[in-house]
Formats: structure tokens, C-alpha cells, sequence
């Protein structure tokens, strides 16, 4: 089972061979494969087989229906709907696009079979191409995660098919009575598309490979304890924009015209690129969101804001009133040009007055370590800066250094001299992958109901 070579096979279905014909001579781009008989959309979808791989996401199959409608002035005509798996078709939406007299009526097993050596599970655009009326969804010429493709049988239950939608409806129409595309399903009426995130990182560079990294695993963990993890092509699209002048982020207050500079040409480049959510992989710059949402609002982009993600974090785990922020003191010191300051209102608290120093020390020793080195020295100076400045429980470390730090001491990241730690650059990858987890379309409905 798999892709193959029509030289290998003996013999082709007469169905699955009048779908290769259309698509051949139409010069639609499409893969052939073979899988096991499968009962259902949901079956379907798990036994295809694209780009080296067993089972597509339930959204890419996509499921048809075979009816029969009655028209003005009495004529009878067939009419097949398609729409993704995923979806339940609105036959009233599809009556009202048709404009036929009376409901249509589904065929019959014993229809399907005589009329069209068809059974169920078999329907398809391409096999009845000739004299019929198509409507498909029009949610199917979303993009959801690549490769854009979708999939469905090519006439026989062991036969598939993958291709792009709109080949096949503007060849169709060629062939077709009629070929619509319309909202005939009871889905949401917005055209689908995933989020695309641009991270800007430079504050340093390991702080946005972090936010990435992290973000892909949460999706990964998600997806996969789901079953619906489909390898590469089920992460998010990133954008990275790696801007060396976010270093001076460090002296904020001095040199504070010069980093917004940098983080405006940025983000409207962002915007020019597609990006739909914008990131940026530093506690300290977060100090800009509300002219970011300026730049983004009008443009339809999403800012994703740290200091908020953090804010309902605290909110939605009831950890106010115990926890001390630990960032360089622009941060740290919850004044003026600090994102976190909103967050004293919910009891954060800012480090003692003596661990600040040491806090920009540790900033800059962990900016000059080699990548992914585990240097003690900068390690025993954390430790050193939580038991001396933190006198609450739990403690923000609201200093992208102090996240790559811990990432290359793994057993460190849950708690350092009996403080629990809340690590922002990880809770930021949480609401990320939130994001794009929430965007994906449900993979558990199946109505066998409506599969033909």
C-alpha cells in the first residue's frame, strides 16, 4: 500500500480508471496511491498515504455526497456535494444555492450501484464527472498546514486520489451541467487560514531559537497525545527576524528612540511578509506593545503580548501575591518602562535591592557564553541572585539570559534554592502554541451519515 507506478498494477477499476482519465487529460496535478478498504471518513483519512506517510490530518480527506434534485420546469438532475471531512454539510444552504423545487433526496445503495457501478465510500468528483450538477464547499479552497493538498477515494475503496481543489473545480466545468462553489456546510462562514508567527529575537539570538523550539514542542505534545501529530508539515510557519541592535535593549532608558527604531522596521516588515501574530523573544522591549498594536491593529495582525500572557498566567493558576520578578532593573524594578508594571496589581513583586546589580552581570557573562556551554560561573550567580533577592515562593525570570541559562541545566528549570520557578520565555511558548492549536479544525467528527 502506498504511492505507486500505474506500470506495476494489472489491472485498474473501471471507476478508479475513469478517474485517472479525467484528471490525466484535464493535466490536473494529482498523486495516486492504494491503502486498505476504509469504512468512514475518519478511516479514510488514517489509511492515506502522502509524502511517505500513513494517515492526513481528517480535514484534508475530503467526503462527497450523491443526491438527486428536482429543478423549474420538472427537470431531474444528479447533484454531488463535496466538502472536507471535518465538516457537516448544510443541505438547506446547498437547496437555497441550487434552487431546486423540492429537498434533495439522497440515492440509494441499490442507485449508486446500478446506475453507476458505485457504492459507498466510492463517490467521487471525478469518476461522474460528465452531466452532473458539483457544488463544493467553499471552505475548501482554504489553506489550512501544508502541502494544501486534499485526498479522497478515485473510485474503489482501496484506490486514493490527492489533489488541489481548484484544478479539479476549473476542469470540471468543462465536463459538469453546472460547477458552484458555496458555504454548504454548517461551519463558520470566515474563509480558514492557520496563524503564521514572526519572532523577533536578537536580545540575544539564542532567546528566539528558544521561543521557537519551544513553541513545536508544545504543539508536538499536543498533537501527538491527540494523534494527529502528521510530522513536518503539522508545524506552525514561523518567520525569525534576528536583529543584533536588540542588544541595546539593555540600556532602555538611554537608548530607547534607537531600539524602537529597530522594532518598528521590524514589525512592518512582519506585516509586508503575511505574519499574522507577532512575538518578540524579550521581556525587556515588551516595554513597546502598545505602539507594536498600533503598527499591527489596523493591518489585522496580532500582537502577542508577554506581560499579559504572563498576567493570566498568575490569574488563571492563583499565584498572586507570592511571586518576585527577576529581569535587569528597567524590568525588575516594575517603574515606568517595564511591560510587568500592570502585574503589581496583582501582587508582584520586585527583586530586593540587592540582587539588581548582579542581575545585569549575569545578562551580559551569559550573552558572552559559547552556545549551549554550561558554565557553573554564570550558574552559582543565579543562585546566588535568588537566595539573596527573592523572598516570596515562586519567582518570574523575566530575563531571556536567565531561560537560555536554564535550558542547558534541565533538572534546574522546576526550582532553584526551594523557589518554584516561573520561567516567561516558556509560558510564552505555551500561549503560542495555544494559538495555533485552537486554529487547527477539529479531527473527531466523522458523520458517517453523510459519506458516500
Amino acid at each position: 500500500m502506498g504511492a505507486l507506478s500505474l506500470q506495476d498494477v494489472e489491472e485498474i477499476p473501471q471507476r478508479v480508471q475513469r478517474t485517472l482519465t479525467f484528471l490525466r487529460e484535464n493535466r490536473v496535478w494529482h498523486v495516486v496511491s492504494r491503502n486498505s478498504p476504509a469504512t468512514s471518513c475518519q478511516d479514510a483519512a488514517n489509511r492515506r498515504f502522502r509524502l511517505g506517510k500513513v494517515g492526513i490530518p481528517l480535514y484534508d480527506e475530503m467526503k462527497s455526497l450523491h443526491l438527486e434534485g428536482c429543478f423549474p420546469g420538472g427537470e431531474r438532475h444528479f447533484v454531488l456535494l463535496h466538502c472536507r471531512a471535518h465538516a457537516r454539510f448544510d443541505l438547506q444552504a446547498a437547496e437555497r444555492m441550487l434552487g431546486v423545487e423540492r429537498p434533495l433526496q439522497r440515492l440509494t445503495a441499490e442507485e449508486l450501484s446500478g446506475r453507476f457501478s458505485a457504492r459507498y465510500g466510492t463517490v467521487n468528483p471525478f469518476s461522474e464527472a460528465a452531466g452532473t450538477i458539483q457544488l463544493f464547499d467553499e471552505d475548501l479552497l482554504s489553506r489550512y498546514s501544508p502541502p494544501h493538498s486534499v485526498m479522497t477515494n478515485a473510485g474503489d475503496l482501496t484506490w486514493a486520489v490527492e489533489f488541489r481543489p481548484v484544478e479539479v473545480i476549473a476542469a470540471l466545468k468543462n465536463h459538469a451541467l453546472r460547477v458552484e462553489v458555496a458555504r454548504i456546510t454548517t461551519s463558520s462562514a470566515r474563509s480558514h487560514s492557520l496563524p503564521v508567527f514572526g519572532i523577533i529575537t536578537g536580545n540575544g539570538p539564542e532567546s528566539g531559537m528558544s521561543l521557537w523550539k519551544l513553541t513545536n514542542r508544545y504543539v508536538h505534545a499536543q498533537l501527538t497525545g491527540e494523534g494527529r501529530m502528521h510530522g513536518d508539515l503539522t508545524y506552525p510557519r514561523v518567520h525569525i527576524h534576528s536583529i543584533p541592535e536588540m542588544g541595546l535593549s539593555m540600556e532602555l532608558i538611554e537608548r530607547e528612540e534607537e531600539v524602537w527604531a529597530v522594532i518598528r522596521q521590524t514589525v512592518e516588515r512582519f506585516i509586508a511578509e503575511g505574519v499574522t501574530h507577532i512575538a518578540i523573544a524579550c521581556n525587556t522591549t515588551q516595554y513597546f506593545a502598545h505602539k507594536i498594536r498600533e503598527l499591527c491593529e489596523p493591518q489585522g495582525v496580532t500582537f502577542v503580548a508577554l506581560a499579559e500572557v504572563m498576567g493570566e498566567y498568575l490569574r488563571s493558576n492563583n499565584l498572586t501575591e507570592d511571586v518576585t520578578i527577576l529581569g535587569i532593573p528597567v524590568v525588575a524594578e516594575l517603574g515606568p518602562r517595564s511591560a510587568f508594571s500592570p502585574l503589581k496589581e496583582l501582587g508582584l513583586q520586585p527583586v530586593r535591592e540587592v540582587a539588581k546589580a548582579h542581575l545585569e552581570e549575569l545578562g551580559y557573562m551569559v550573552k558572552r557564553l559559547e552556545a549551549d556551554l554550561q558554565d557553573t560561573k554564570a550558574l552559582n550567580k543565579l543562585i546566588h541572585i535568588v537566595r539573596a533577592g527573592v523572598p516570596t515562593r515562586r519567582v518570574m525570570m523575566a530575563l531571556t539570559e536567565i531561560s537560555v541559562l536554564l535550558e542547558r541545566f534541565p533538572r534546574l528549570r522546576q526550582r532553584i534554592a526551594d523557589k518554584e520557578i516561573i520561567d516567561t520565555l516558556d509560558t510564552y511558548a505555551k500561549a503560542l502554541a495555544r494559538i495555533y492549536l485552537n486554529a487547527l479544525p477539529t479531527e473527531t467528527f466523522d458523520d458517517l451519515s453523510q459519506w458516500d
